[in-house]
C-alpha cells in the first residue's frame, strides 16, 4: 500500500505531531530518501523517537521502509506542465490507489450480498448522491428490486422500514455525513445488511458496517485545482456492474430493459 493511502487509512489514529510530519515529508519527498532519521528529526522538530513511532502507526516495518515507499510516491509523480497530461496522471493516480483498498474477495462478497437481497436502500448526500444514484440506475436494469434516496429525511424513513433481508448501501466520503449515519443505525436496528463505501477506516459510519469499502480520497493529490469526489466510487461500481452482469438472469433483464427503453423511449 503506497504512502498516501496508509495516511488516509489510519487517518483516524494520527496525532498532531503525526500531521506536522505529513506536512514535511509531503513537501520533501525528494530529499527526504537521503535523510537519517536523526537529521529528520532536527527539521521537522521532533524527536526521533515521534517518527519511529509515526511509521509503526502507519504500519511500516522501519523509517527505512517508509523512506522507500516515499520515493516510490515521488517517482510516480510525472511532472508535466501539459492539462491533458496532468489529469490523466491524476486519474491513474486514483484508479491505482483505489486498486489497492478493493480485494476481488470483497467484490464478490458484496455481489453475493446485492443477489440474495430482498430490497436494496442506497443512499448518499451532494457528490456521494450522485454516485448512489448511478448505481441504483444500474442494477434497476437488471430488474433488482432498489431504491437510492438523497434527501436526510427520506432515508431516514426508508431505512426504518428495512428488514434482515434488505441491504442498505451508504455512500460518504467522510464517513461522517450526519443522515446518512442516522440511516446506517436505524438499518442496524433492523438487523439489515449495512454496507458502508467511505474514504476512512474508524468513522462513526464503519462502526456501524457489516461491510466497509475504502475508496481513495482525492484531497492527497497536491493541486488544489483537481476536484473529482466521483472516480473512485464509478470504479467501484464497474467492479460490481461487471460482476453482477456475469449472471445471466441479471443480463438477460438488463438486455430487456434497454430494449424497452430504445423501443418506447
Amino acid at each position: 500500500m503506497n504512502f498516501e493511502n496508509r495516511i488516509q487509512k489510519y487517518n483516524s489514529i494520527l496525532t498532531t505531531n503525526d500531521r506536522k510530519i505529513i506536512r514535511h515529508l509531503a513537501a520533501n519527498k525528494e530529499t527526504v530518501v537521503s535523510k537519517t532519521i536523526t537529521e529528520l528529526s532536527d527539521e521537522i522538530h521532533v524527536s526521533p523517537a515521534s517518527i519511529t513511532r509515526f511509521c509503526k502507526k502507519l504500519g511500516f516495518d522501519s523509517f527505512q521502509q517508509m523512506k522507500y515507499s516515499i520515493e516510490q510516491s515521488a517517482i510516480d509523480t510525472i511532472k508535466t506542465d501539459k492539462t491533458f497530461d496532468i489529469i490523466y496522471n491524476y486519474y491513474h493516480s486514483i484508479l491505482t490507489s483505489t486498486q489497492q483498498f478493493i480485494s476481488e474477495e470483497q467484490t464478490t462478497r458484496i455481489v453475493d450480498l446485492i443477489l440474495s437481497a430482498g430490497k436494496i436502500l442506497f443512499c448518499g448526500i451532494g457528490n456521494s448522491g450522485l454516485i448512489s444514484n448511478e448505481f441504483n440506475s444500474r442494477i434497476q436494469r437488471m430488474g433488482i428490486s432498489s431504491e437510492s434516496i438523497t434527501d436526510a429525511h427520506g432515508m431516514l424513513m426508508k431505512s426504518a422500514l428495512l428488514n434482515e433481508n434488505d441491504i442498505i448501501i451508504c455512500f460518504s466520503n467522510s464517513g461522517m455525513t450526519k443522515s446518512v449515519v442516522s440511516a446506517a443505525k436505524l438499518a442496524k436496528e433492523n438487523k439489515a445488511t449495512t454496507i458502508a463505501i467511505t474514504n476512512y477506516a474508524e468513522t462513526p459510519l464503519t462502526k456501524l458496517a457489516d461491510e466497509v469499502v475504502l475508496i481513495t480520497s482525492y484531497k492527497y493529490i497536491e493541486d488544489e485545482k483537481f476536484i473529482n469526489t466521483q472516480l473512485p466510487g464509478l470504479f467501484l461500481l464497474d467492479l460490481l456492474t461487471y460482476k453482477l452482469l456475469k449472471n445471466e438472469k441479471l443480463m438477460e433483464n438488463r438486455q430487456k430493459t434497454l430494449k424497452a427503453i430504445s423501443e418506447h423511449g
